[in-house]
């Protein structure tokens, strides 16, 4: 949820601060007051596009910050991990600096990041719907995906076999393309990749060769040096001082001095008898690899030729040892596939086939479900709508067959609509009249808050052309919702009005001929004066406070 917004030398505010809450927060105030302006603002923290024409004339810059609380949203945070930004809190800092030439800064917790990625994460925390704004939720792209989130898992094993599947048609469909564009150029290069594939062949490459090679080579260039030093550490270990012998006169001396004080160096004993054993060892091998160590000048050259072969290799296919193996590999299956261009196409044609079989089987079953779930959905917003006094409104979720499959199904799914009776069904988009739209889109809402993620909306004046009853119900509608997740509304119906938990107006001031937007939390008499003033749409009586009064009160009761 939205806490704290900042915002400064934005338009025609030059320094405000609003804290939010949770539940229904409603902001009311007339005409031209500011309340666009602080909706564009917030629409900066979540991505919307900017222009010079937010800065404060005669300023600079203008700078817009939103606290968030990420605590509840697994999905903002998981993108921010993904993006390598810091969260130690559960808050998020998000800022927004534009410039006067146009440019914008975006940063998250103090990190910049580009305008796409800002978006990624905000879309996660905030949602802002307006009257004539295409909505998301009314778009048909959306729908499946709608009718996919409502089922809560219902069948996402099924879905998930149904995208397994058609992405191993949709491989092998490419590699029947990619085979099928061989053309003669790929052909001439048939003689290319035999005689590469001949050279590795007789390389014999093996994986650690070179390693080895480098160690061997380094060995017999220092046999003279390697001798040397073999026969010295063996002559520490013969010669009449020899240390093992030595040891072996220790280890009676401390056995003759346990014999008369027990335990006193036995540990000693035992360490001085173990290393004795390890020399006795050491002077065995070290003998062993003296006779092993001589200078041999052919195998020295044999080594070295080999060596040579294998950087020609290196430096030829710009490759390393194991590339060039896994290379080696690569071209036996392309020349394979050449060779046997047509058996390769048949196979893959068959394997096609019966891919495109099991994606059609699989996506019917995916279908059958979709549709049992589209009934009850269907009811569900139609039951919504209507509770909005959209009592003829009907609604269908039409399912059609795709001219080829895709990784969402087999079938095209839209939401269509009969606003009033007697009138065709038609897309959701191509609804003509506001109040319409706007319970509609409501309605769509309440049902999907949940899956749709966000922990916070902003309505921006949906309740423009929608009066008396029907504005009644808008007003429950947006309390059900801020049950679930925050609520921001800018609305003028005092029906909502007095049903929020917290009331905010937005008004303007002049100083020093400058106009500049105010935000005041309303309490108690305050309140009821705002609401007064929504009812009358003019002066304030005694009369419309009390009906104001009334109607809050009645609100908060339900």
């Amino acid at each position: 949820m939205l806490q704290t917004l900042s915002i400064k030398q934005f338009a025609i505010i030059d320094e405000l601060e609003i804290n939010f809450s949770d539940g229904l927060t409603v902001m009311s105030g007339e005409t031209g007051s500011g309340k666009s302006i602080i909706i564009d603002a917030i629409g900066q923290l979540i991505g919307m596009r900017a222009s010079s024409d937010y800065v404060r004339h005669g300023e600079k810059k203008s700078i817009i910050e939103g606290i968030f609380d990420i605590d509840e949203s697994k999905d903002a945070i998981s993108i921010l991990q993904d993006l390598s930004i810091d969260i130690d809190e559960d808050f998020l800092l998000v800022k927004r600096e534009i410039f006067s030439s146009g440019k914008s800064i975006c940063r998250i917790n103090n990190q910049v990041v580009t305008l796409q990625d800002l978006r990624r994460v905000m879309q996660e925390l905030l949602d802002i719907h307006g009257q004539h704004e295409t909505q998301s939720l009314l778009k048909q792209k959306y729908h499946l995906q709608l009718l996919d989130d409502y089922t809560e898992d219902q069948y996402s094993s099924l879905l998930q076999e149904y995208q397994d599947t058609f992405k191993r048609y949709k491989y092998k469909r490419k590699e029947l393309e990619e085979l099928e564009s061989a053309d003669q150029a790929l052909l001439q290069r048939l003689d290319l990749m035999k005689f590469q594939l001949e050279e590795l062949t007789e390389a014999s490459l093996r994986e650690g060769e070179v390693a080895q090679l480098e160690a061997d080579i380094k060995r017999i260039q220092n046999s003279e040096k390697l001798s040397l030093a073999l026969n010295s550490a063996h002559q520490v270990l013969t010669d009449e001082n020899a240390i093992p012998d030595r040891l072996y006169e220790l280890s009676s001396y401390l056995q003759s001095i346990s014999d008369i004080v027990p335990n006193k160096f036995e540990k000693l004993k035992e360490d001085v008898d173990q290393f004795y054993y390890v020399l006795e060892d050491a002077k065995h091998g070290l003998y062993d690899e003296m006779a092993n160590t001589e200078f041999d000048e052919q195998i020295l050259n044999e080594y070295e030729s080999r060596m040579n072969l294998l950087n020609n290799l290196k430096r030829k296919y710009g490759k390393d040892i194991s590339d060039l193996i896994a290379y080696q590999s690569k071209l036996d299956n392309e020349i394979n596939k050449i060779e046997n261009y047509e058996q390769s196409t048949a196979q893959l044609r068959e394997e096609i086939s019966n891919l495109y079989t099991e994606v059609q089987n699989v996506g019917k079953q995916l279908s059958k479900e979709r549709r049992r779930v589209a009934r009850e959905l269907r009811d569900h917003i139609i039951s919504e709508i209507q509770n909005l006094q959209m009592k003829d409104a009907n609604l269908e979720i039409s399912f059609k067959p795709l001219e080829e499959p895709n990784l969402e199904g087999i079938e095209f799914v839209e939401f269509l609509i009969s606003p009033n009776k007697g009138e065709p069904l038609k897309s959701l988009h191509k609804i003509a009249s506001g109040g319409e739209l706007s319970r509609i889109m409501l309605a769509l809402k309440s049902i999907f808050v949940k899956s749709r993620g966000q922990t916070a909306i902003l309505f921006d004046e949906v309740d423009s052309g929608v009066s008396g009853q029907a504005a009644q119900k808008m007003a429950e509608k947006m309390r059900d919702i801020a049950k679930y997740i925050q609520v921001i509304c800018i609305s003028h119906l005092p029906q909502v009005a007095s049903m929020s938990d917290h009331h905010l107006l937005i008004s303007k001031t002049s100083y020093k001929d400058r106009t500049t937007t105010q935000v005041k939390e309303l309490l108690n008499n305050d309140r009821i004066d705002e609401v007064a003033r929504m009812i009358s749409g003019a002066s304030v009586t005694d009369l419309t406070r009390e009906n104001a009064k009334e109607m809050i009160a009645q609100n908060h009761e339900n």
